[in-house]
Parts: structure tokens; sequence; C-alpha cells
């Protein structure tokens, strides 16, 4: 239930990009924070203090830190306090942080010290959020679910 509501949004998202060229389909994204609460979900909007919701999640570093912050949000929140009291910052940069730490430990270690070295930073914040490649994920990604859907089916359901 949670995964199809999950995926009507993005298809709403995708709908708005296609056809409303003008309308930056980011800054709706960005302003969608999925809640769940007795058992339904809730959208508020976004903001510094809340962060992004899991979709951000999972079209800013992928589906590791989307299944983790889905699995386990206990760990998921304790990390971004964490990090977040640690670096005294945002909610936005510490849960950004906190997805690449999820997604490539190592490879994120490797950037925060090469980051100390240089003074250069890198903005997980805005990473992979480029409205043409959200597109073109997205339309891969049904295209993707529909054929997992109809080998479903074909296969188990025997149909």
């Amino acid at each position: 239930e949670v995964f199809l509501q999950i995926m009507k949004l993005l298809l709403v998202i995708i709908i708005i990009a296609i056809f409303y060229d003008k309308i930056n389909a980011l800054n709706i994204l960005n302003k969608i924070v999925i809640k769940k609460c007795n058992s339904k979900l809730y959208m508020t909007s976004n903001s510094k203090e809340n962060g992004y919701g899991p979709v951000g999640s999972l079209l800013r570093q992928g589906p590791v830190p989307f299944f983790i912050r889905i699995t386990n949000p206990d760990t998921y929140e304790a990390a971004v306090s964490k990090y977040q009291a640690l670096e005294k910052c945002d909610r936005i940069t510490a849960q950004s942080n906190m997805d690449a730490y999820f997604q490539d430990p190592n490879g994120w270690a490797a950037n925060k010290l090469k980051a100390r070295r240089t003074g250069i930073d890198i903005d997980y914040a805005n990473a992979n959020m480029d409205t043409k490649s959200l597109a073109l994920t997205a339309i891969w990604a049904s295209g993707f679910f529909f054929l997992c859907y109809r080998i479903f089916v074909v296969q188990v359901l025997n149909q």
C-alpha cells in the first residue's frame, strides 16, 4: 500500500515534468514529506527542520538509503541526529550526508577526508537532482516495475 502511494506520487511528478515545462518538478518534490501515523500516510511540506522524505533519499542516493530509512527508521533518525549535532548543520545537509554514507560508506569517508584537506565540500543535498535525469530515471523505473509485475502475474499467479 505504501509502495503504491509512492509510485502514484512519482507518476504525478513525471507527468508534471513532461507536460508542464515551466513548472519545476523538483521544487514540488522537495516540498513533500511523507509521514506515517496510525498506519496512514500523510504528506506535509518540506522545510529545513523537517528535512526531506524517503523519496528524496531514493532520488538522491538510490535504493539502499531508501530501504534503510523504511525498514530501520530509528537507526536512520539516530544517524541523522548524531551527524547534525556533530557537524552543527541543518537537517537536510545531515540527511543527504547520511544517505550518501549508507549508499557508499568508504566513498563517503574518503570524500569527507578530501573535503577537510582541500576545503571543498561535496553538496550531497543537490546530488542527482537534475530534472531531465530524474524524469528519465522515473520512466525507466516505471517500465522495470511494470515488467516485474507482468512476470509476477504470469509466472506466479499463472494468469
